[in-house]
């Protein structure tokens, strides 16, 4: 396991000289990536570690689901992480079993000692192998998934994001909550599960990943002997679903809520595009802010100024939302029903400067934070086989980290210039916002703030 021999200071170059030390030990540790016959990718890392990670990553999530199942693969990983005997034997073993559904994936993964790896693959290939259910448990994670339903609707963020796919990617599938309305799932039957599992928990969208004490031979083996006897749906041609942008808005407004919840966003590419990276450092160079870090001018970005000094907000961050081949790229914050004009009005500029008049400085310190988050992505096994199965999933590989390393370092102001007017400069944004909304300007306003009139 790999962890830091020092801070990160965006302020210090010193320390990312230092950075390649820890880039030339990333680079030799193992990674490999093999094919099963019938189509599963496994995919492995070794390191020096007491801990190995594996993770069951299905290409499946609400983007592949229609109006009808919506909501049915979250339902999926509650029914696989309810079972008594899996539940048994995770405790006996001490391995750490959890979960999440996404739009675009599902991943199971299980933390273990190095003894244990077999038991963990065991584990995990169950869940899309050999997975039995009765009417009882499925009935008690329908209650459970409405409760969750209940705290995600009084979650505000969390609301927020997802009126915002709703009406960025409206009438198409990645448009869909990961939930389900609670219509779909009192629906749920064991017909419908198994004829969505075998459509979609197809070999060629599956993936395991290893990353630990574990060598790779041994890992395919076990991998062989639970899922490749899984056999493909030779007729069933993969589809990723439909996406088209709509610029447009949604409003929930509460007068009773303290603070109004807002997030601004416009399209850009997905994970798999060139622009990925420049759009990165971006969105780091808008940056973040809240109230406790105190209202000085001397914060980074002039959103952030403006934010401290003027209290517009109590909290704010950059967002980069990327998907297979569209993403969603803005600002979220929490603000005084008083400012909201304000506040938007100062991300406004703050992207038209980043279009227009971003300086070499600015940029410097952005690269710097994004190679932080970047080697944090691979820091220790849990956090690596993560990342390794998003970019197998994606790109069909694992590229070192110094390749983005040395991509992020060549991003200059005018890279920066470009990305920006091309994606955000005069394009419509997207606008959802939950709580006491009135100062907030009309859609048509906030659109005529996405270019500058100058002489």
């Amino acid at each position: 396991m790999f962890k830091f021999l020092f801070k990160p200071s965006i302020n210090n170059s010193e320390n990312f000289r230092n950075f390649s030390t820890f880039l030339k030990l990333f680079s030799s540790s193992q990674i490999c990536v093999e094919q099963l016959k019938n189509g599963v990718t496994v995919a492995t890392e070794e390191q020096c570690s007491p801990l190995t990670c594996l993770s069951l990553i299905i290409e499946t999530g609400s983007r592949f689901e229609n109006s009808c199942n919506n909501g049915i693969s979250n339902f999926i990983e509650h029914i696989a992480l309810s079972k008594n005997d899996v539940q048994e034997s995770c405790y006996n073993n001490c391995i750490k079993i959890n979960a999440v559904t996404t739009r675009e994936y599902q991943r199971f993964s299980a933390v273990c000692t190095d003894i244990h790896v077999s038991e963990c693959v065991d584990i995990l290939t169950k869940f899309v192998t050999n997975l039995e259910w009765n009417d009882d448990d499925m009935e008690l994670q329908k209650n459970k998934i409405y409760l969750e339903a209940i705290d995600c609707d009084n979650n505000p963020k969390s609301l927020v994001f997802d009126y915002l796919h709703q009406t960025a990617f409206q009438g198409t599938p990645l448009g869909q909550s990961v939930l389900g309305p609670t219509t779909n799932i009192a629906k749920f039957d064991k017909s419908l599960i198994c004829n969505f599992m075998k459509e979609n928990y197809q070999p060629h969208r599956i993936i395991l990943v290893s990353s630990g004490g574990e060598s790779h031979c041994s890992i395919v083996d076990r991998a062989n002997s639970t899922l490749g006897y899984i056999m493909p749906n030779e007729y069933k041609t993969f589809n990723a679903g439909p996406q088209r942008y709509t610029g447009s808005e949604v409003i929930y407004r509460d007068d009773s809520m303290p603070f109004a919840h807002v997030a601004l966003a416009v399209e850009v590419p997905g994970y798999n595009s060139p622009e990925y990276l420049p759009l990165y450092v971006a969105s780091c160079l808008t940056g973040s802010w809240d109230r406790t870090q105190g209202g000085t001018n001397r914060h980074g970005s002039p959103l952030a100024r403006a934010a401290s000094t003027s209290k517009l907000c109590e909290y704010f961050k950059s967002f980069y939302i990327p998907y297979r081949d569209v993403g969603l790229w803005g600002v979220y914050f929490i603000g005084n029903a008083k400012y909201l004009d304000e506040m938007v009005s100062n991300i406004q500029d703050q992207w038209m400067h980043m279009c227009i008049t971003t300086q070499y400085t600015d940029i410097e310190k952005a690269v710097n934070i994004v190679k932080v988050k970047l080697a944090k992505r691979v820091d220790g096994v849990i956090n690596s086989c993560y990342n390794i199965g998003l970019q197998v999933l994606y790109t069909s590989e694992r590229k070192s980290l110094s390749d983005p390393y040395n991509e992020v370092s060549k991003i200059k102001e005018d890279t920066i210039k470009d990305v920006c007017f091309k994606y955000i400069y005069d394009k419509c944004p997207v606008v959802a916002a939950v709580g006491p909304t009135e100062t907030l300007p009309h859609y048509n306003r906030i659109r005529s703030g996405m270019y500058w009139v100058r002489l």
